[in-house]
């Protein structure tokens, strides 16, 4: 076994004493390897970007990147736009507010700077904000803007509010029309890659850095007779302060609809050119459609204090106040519709007058003072809570 064992260790020593030499890879040259990396760059072709339409969730961070390679501008969807606005009130979002109020405009650059993501140009800032909200929370909102050091126009920008109406529930099953979506599909496929100047616009110059579309000299006349009767009768006369900022925006909305309606018809029929009368006369239609509609929204908050009743007989039935209670008392715990001293004090008249309490004075103690009013509430309304519920709804 010991010499089979020396043989084999000799056969092994022969064999890596002849095996061919490998040479020792050379190290490249730094400074060649880098111009060489620098060449291929400079030769390579743009990286591809993506073109994006909507985004449903993201910082104004991550949308300042994507702005920056889609000029044309993002569409934010949101099921439920609280959640939206809430987020502009965190800690450490002070700033997005501002951000979403100036990308309203659509027409202007904007410039970040930040340590870690450095600095990113927007040569357009344009961002359309698109969902739904239901009316409780629309209400939040609009006693919160009645207030004028919290109502920075954020509402009034939201240009289509539709409150729709009423409908009873019935069963439908049918098909969807594949025709009409396949014709509305077709309108998007031609404006996501419309050529403007080849389409009628003018092209961009000195003071307009995209091209631009004019109305025709008919649906001018129509504008100016519009903004006229808007700015000279229907805002001055206009009572409501919030409806009267709202439609001081419509001097955007009207151009813009126009124009939608105009590129509508220009994909549809193949006639392209400056905005038509035609496409005015269905503006018009729309701002009074969407104007009938704002003042529907704004009317939540002008409803008389009848929500506001509403929610304190809920807090009557839960027992929440007793006998003797005062209006501070329902205001200190800061319910929902129920801040303000003002909408307290109409909250109780709605709630008198319904028979659901009863006021009266109490006077002042030893001490001096002012009388207090004081409100007692009716007995049956603990023991017969589900016909007085039918009362008040």
């Amino acid at each position: 076994m010991t010499k089979e064992n020396n043989k084999k260790a000799k056969a092994k020593k022969t064999a890596v004493k002849n095996a061919p030499k490998v040479e020792k890879p050379k190290i490249p040259n730094l400074e060649d390897v880098a111009k060489k990396i620098e060449a291929l760059q400079k030769d390579a072709p743009d990286a591809p970007i993506l073109r994006r339409y909507k985004s449903n969730d993201t910082t104004v961070e991550k949308l300042g990147e994507i702005l920056q390679s889609n000029p044309n501008g993002l569409m934010i969807l949101r099921d439920e736009l609280v959640g939206l606005l809430a987020a502009w009130e965190k800690s450490g979002h002070e700033g997005d507010r501002t951000f979403y109020l100036e990308a309203w405009n659509g027409n202007s650059s904007f410039d970040t700077d930040r340590i870690l993501r450095g600095s990113i140009f927007i040569p357009n800032l344009c961002v359309s904000i698109f969902g739904g909200i239901q009316p409780d929370k629309l209400r939040a909102l609009l006693e919160l803007i009645a207030d004028a050091l919290a109502n920075d126009g954020t509402l009034q920008r939201f240009q289509l509010l539709v409150y729709p109406d009423y409908h009873t529930w019935e069963w439908r099953d049918r098909s969807p029309d594949k025709d009409a979506r396949d014709k509305v599909f077709d309108i998007f496929d031609k404006l996501a890659d419309f050529d403007p100047v080849a389409w009628g616009a003018a092209p961009a110059d000195e003071f307009n850095k995209f091209p631009y579309y004019n109305f025709s000299p008919e649906a001018q006349d129509i504008f100016i007779t519009w903004a006229t009767e808007l700015h000279t009768q229907k805002i001055p006369a206009e009572e409501n302060p919030l409806i009267a900022q709202h439609l001081t925006k419509y001097d955007k909305l009207f151009p813009a609809l126009a124009l939608i309606l105009h590129l509508v018809d220009c994909a549809v029929t193949g006639d392209y050119g400056a905005v038509t009368r035609q496409a005015a006369i269905r503006a018009v239609a729309w701002c009074e459609y969407l104007e009938s509609h704002a003042r529907r929204c704004y009317g939540l908050l002008a409803d008389g204090g009848f929500s506001a009743a509403q929610n304190l007989a809920d807090k009557i039935r839960q027992g929440k106040l007793k006998d003797g209670f005062t209006a501070h008392d329902v205001q200190r715990h800061g319910w929902s519709r129920l801040t303000t001293g003002e909408a307290v004090q109409d909250a109780l008249l709605w709630l008198e007058y319904e028979y659901w309490v009863r006021s009266y004075d109490v006077k002042a103690g030893a001490q001096g003072g002012r009388p207090t009013q004081a409100y007692s509430i009716n007995p049956k309304i603990p023991r017969n809570e589900a016909e007085h519920a039918d009362d008040m709804a």
